[in-house]
């Protein structure tokens, strides 16, 4: 072997190093927020164009872009306790996440781009000073202490209050629901008022966050 082969090789192998620190260094200078607690087939994390593989037990990071695959299920859950389940297909970031039970101030955001999702409100919801909101690709939630599904259904963008109170708004209006109740969103069109769904199309509802075997 050549000596410039032996200093190619010294040089690539310096070089993989170098990549290998600097994406360490990326996730250590950002917070873990949560934890990973079920996965189901193609589940990442995605961060400045690196991706890693998520399974139970893994570290969910701040600013971590969320994405699952063809029949994959993602469950996390926060610091404060919130939980967050994913369907397929689905792609979600929070935009932000503060938990300070000693200034009992708190505030999330969620970023929901694709899918079906089923979100659990955790301890930030219960502070005095606290903002929790979900943003969906067509309309904006305002949540208080909160069970709620959302995601494509029936030809429209559906969301479903289990529990708690959510505030549905659109640049057409919006729309307050309780417990039990539901909207649908076509287009651009305004929320529906609040009604009740049927049993069928709720447990076509909850189908899309269930795990196989529940």
């Amino acid at each position: 072997m050549q000596p410039n082969s032996f200093a190619q090789i010294a040089v690539s192998v310096m070089t993989l190093a170098g990549l290998l620190t600097a994406s360490a260094a990326v996730l250590a200078d950002r917070a873990e927020i949560g934890t990973v607690t079920r996965a189901q087939n193609e589940v990442r994390a995605e961060y400045r164009r690196e991706a890693r593989t998520l399974r139970a037990d893994a570290a969910v990071l701040f600013e971590d872009f969320l994405t699952t695959g063809e029949a994959a299920r993602l469950e996390a859950q926060l610091k404060d306790g919130t939980k967050i389940t994913l369907g397929e297909y689905a792609e979600m970031m929070l935009d932000e996440f503060v938990y300070e039970p000693a200034a009992q101030t708190g505030g999330l955001t969620m970023r929901v781009v694709e899918g079906a999702f089923l979100f659990i409100g955790g301890k930030v919801e219960e502070m005095a000073k606290s903002e929790v909101t979900i943003m969906t690709p067509v309309a904006v939630l305002g949540i208080r202490g909160t069970t709620v599904w959302g995601g494509p259904i029936d030809g429209g963008y559906g969301v479903l209050v289990l529990d708690g109170e959510v505030e549905v708004r659109t640049a057409a209006g919006r729309v307050s629901l309780g417990a039990n109740q539901a909207t649908m969103i076509y287009g651009d069109d305004r929320p529906a008022d609040p009604h009740a769904w049927a049993k069928e199309k709720i447990d076509r509802a909850v189908a899309t966050i269930s795990f196989t075997g529940n």
